[in-house]
């Protein structure tokens, strides 16, 4: 159901389209049309083995000139996502304009915030909403600050706190005085930080991801299979994948002019993401371009969706506070940062675990039926509880 919100802060909440100046995309035509790829590299056998190769990005820049319709996913998004806009005052940091989808379902269903992280955005929602609304959902899923149409601090020190704190101040102005949160990526640490910090409003939450940093046991838990695996893909995450995290927490805006000046460039660090953190999945050339897009016309440009990296290091993982409320863990096997049970009981009450041999980082868009059958089972059990 797509209709005005209609909570106590409802007069602060005005309707979203999405509208790309048409000089906008005559301009990054233009760009994609002047591509200069490295193609003294085609046959290079030396560089990292993560699919992002000369032949890949040739047939990606290629369907991107000839055949790729951003009017047409615009329009998708516009018409199948319910979107908003409100400003949000932050103590010490301005005004915010925060960009959110919200979808109503019956009058008794559970309201349920879904946050992503980077290079994820509001559109991983797209394919779970109906059926998420079906089964009894209100659903908000707001660009977090800094990403896509929602605008960023231009003061340091923007933490995972406030980041927390403009998500309960979006739910409060829909009238969601107590509701569930699932978070994936940045927005895993943002749904436990909202967890721990608003728990009279913050009824469960549901996550993909638990960043945190490895664990001390005293004696080693009793490991399954999957277990074991988790650990690999973990070690070997920080070992060899974690480069970018290190540019963009030290780095961002001089990274970031490169990005901002080339679509090719930011659809290559991009489709880097996608390859690597969900190595199984079909990813299609429309939705790796949309994805890229949705950071490239961002309100700022696609530098400060990197501010949450230079803002929050592994510092933040080791502050974060232990999640008291019911906690809800589906760990996919091909994600680059899952971990064994045993470690995310160190940091959160998990009270419902399931895992799949199928499935990578962006589990909304690549197991949607999973998905919205986990957050079914575990939210409405909960909520029944009390």
């Amino acid at each position: 159901m797509f209709h005005l919100p209609s909570g106590p802060g409802s007069s602060e909440i005005h309707d979203h389209q999405i509208s790309i100046l048409d000089t906008e995309l005559d301009l990054l035509q233009r760009r994609l049309e002047l591509t200069r790829l490295p193609l003294s590299l085609t046959n290079e056998q030396w560089a990292e083995s993560n699919g992002v190769t000369v032949k890949r990005m040739r047939e990606l820049v290629e369907f991107w000139r000839k055949e790729y319709d951003w009017k047409a996913e615009e329009k998708r998004m516009n018409d199948t996502l319910p979107q908003f806009k409100t400003s949000i005052e932050m103590e010490d940091f301005g005004a915010l304009d925060i960009h959110f989808v919200h979808s109503t379902s019956s009058s008794d269903a559970i309201p349920l915030m879904i946050l992503h992280g980077w290079p994820g955005s509001f559109d991983e929602v797209a394919n779970v909403l109906p059926h998420l609304n079906k089964a009894g959902f209100h659903v908000v899923a707001p660009s977090l600050p800094g990403s896509c149409f929602s605008s960023s601090s231009h003061k340091p020190g923007f933490k995972i706190v406030h980041h927390a704190n403009v998500m309960q101040t979006i739910m409060s102005r829909l009238g969601y005085t107590r509701y569930v949160v699932q978070g994936s990526d940045w927005g895993s640490l943002i749904a436990r930080t909202m967890a721990t910090e608003y728990p009279d409003s913050v009824k469960a939450i549901h996550l993909t991801m638990m960043m945190m940093t490895e664990p001390q046991f005293s004696q080693e838990p009793n490991y399954s299979a999957f277990d074991r695996t988790s650990i690999s893909r973990y070690r070997s995450f920080f070992e060899d994948e974690s480069a970018y995290w290190a540019v963009q927490a030290t780095k961002p805006r001089t990274l970031g002019f490169s990005m901002h000046d080339s679509p090719v460039g930011l659809l290559a660090w991009i489709t880097d993401k996608y390859f690597s953190w969900s190595p199984t999945f079909a990813w299609t050339s429309t939705e790796i371009i949309t994805s890229t897009l949705l950071h490239y016309f961002a309100e700022s440009g696609p530098i400060p969706g990197l501010q949450i990296y230079r803002e929050n290091g592994t510092e933040a993982l080791q502050q974060a506070k232990y999640v008291k409320c019911p906690t809800a863990f589906s760990a996919f096997r091909d994600d680059m940062e899952v971990v064994p049970k045993a470690w995310a009981e160190t940091k959160a009450n998990i009270v419902f675990w399931k895992e799949y041999e199928r499935g990578g980082h962006f589990a909304l868009v690549e197991r949607p039926k999973a998905m919205v059958e986990d957050l079914d089972q575990f939210f409405h059990s909960v909520w029944k509880e009390g």
